[in-house]
């Protein structure tokens, strides 16, 4: 079989992959992306380990499994899966960011209410104020979170929480309208953690975004898709609510000249909440697993439910 891999490797990672698939051709290449032309080596591959460009599947005739490297999907959502959907089968990797994800929403979360956001801006201003903050700073402590979806992640974090005695809502895109607003309304925190689906797309539009009260926090760890980015940044620069934590946007990078950079109260973490110092390690090991399992014909771990997007 040939294997094509399209993750960003160090030599040590790419060694152990040669070494997995010893007895297999294996392509790398790093530098795949939508506007990359198709790879004649990915045509010869029956794997491929890495989320190649969405074009590119449809005209392959030898592809039978792709591992993603992530949790989302978005971007193969608009191919033709009746045509492909007995060809080929798509596993990605699901629950695998779950902890770092709620460790990224949490230290998000306690930034804002001790003030850490705010000493860092006083610090590269050389600036003092000392005592006069302490009266403004939060506790975590019986506050009421508001979750969107309920995968790993937030039921990870939800264990996380637990000790600070928070009460706990949960909330999708198949839950009534009007317990929606309800729960937006009183929520201090909301946490958004779900993959981008056609329903999912501007969920959180301006009239629900309206919906937040002044104390609460806003946070997106799924897609940028999910939420009305201009009304998010009208509504932090108007102080109408205490803050927002953003891992994704909308378009990623983010322009220099984007709002979002000048936005006041923001925590922008640059897509950055799955890292960890074994990440990619980690994903050659989720590999390694499935390609076992994949040549001894036993089921796959994390099949993606093509009509579902996730």
């Amino acid at each position: 079989m040939n294997i094509y891999v399209t993750c960003d490797l160090t030599n040590k990672d790419i060694f152990k992959i040669k070494e997995i698939a010893k007895k297999h051709k294996v392509y790398f290449n790093d530098l795949v992306d939508e506007r990359v032309p198709i790879d004649k080596n990915f045509l010869k591959s029956e794997i491929v380990f890495g989320n190649v460009p969405s074009h590119w599947i449809g005209q392959s005739k030898r592809l039978k499994w792709i591992q993603l490297e992530s949790v989302g999907f978005g971007e193969y959502l608009g191919l033709d899966w009746k045509k492909l959907i007995n060809k080929i089968t798509i596993t990605n990797l699901k629950g695998f960011f779950r902890e770092p994800v709620s460790e990224t929403i949490l230290s998000g979360i306690l930034s804002f209410y001790r003030g850490i956001d705010r000493f860092i801006i006083l610090k590269n201003n050389k600036k003092w104020i000392g005592d006069p903050i302490r009266n403004e700073l939060e506790l975590l402590i019986n506050k009421k979170v508001l979750f969107f979806g309920y995968g790993t992640i937030n039921r990870r974090l939800h264990i996380i929480l637990k000790p600070f005695q928070c009460y706990f809502d949960i909330i999708d895109i198949n839950t009534k309208l009007s317990y929606i607003e309800d729960k937006i309304k009183i929520a201090d925190i909301i946490v958004c953690a779900s993959p981008e689906t056609k329903k999912t797309i501007n969920f959180f539009d301006k009239k629900k975004l309206k919906l937040l009260k002044k104390e609460s926090l806003f946070i997106n760890a799924g897609r940028g898709s999910l939420i009305d980015e201009k009304e998010l940044i009208k509504i932090l620069k108007n102080k109408k609510i205490k803050g927002a934590v953003l891992d994704v946007t909308r378009n990623e990078p983010l322009k220099s000249s984007d709002s979002l950079w000048t936005c006041p109260n923001l925590i922008l973490t640059q897509h950055t909440a799955g890292g960890s110092i074994k990440e990619t390690l980690n994903k050659v090991n989720f590999f390694e697993d499935n390609f076992k399992r994949f040549c001894l014909n036993k089921p796959l771990k994390n099949i993606i439910n093509l009509s579902q997007g996730f």
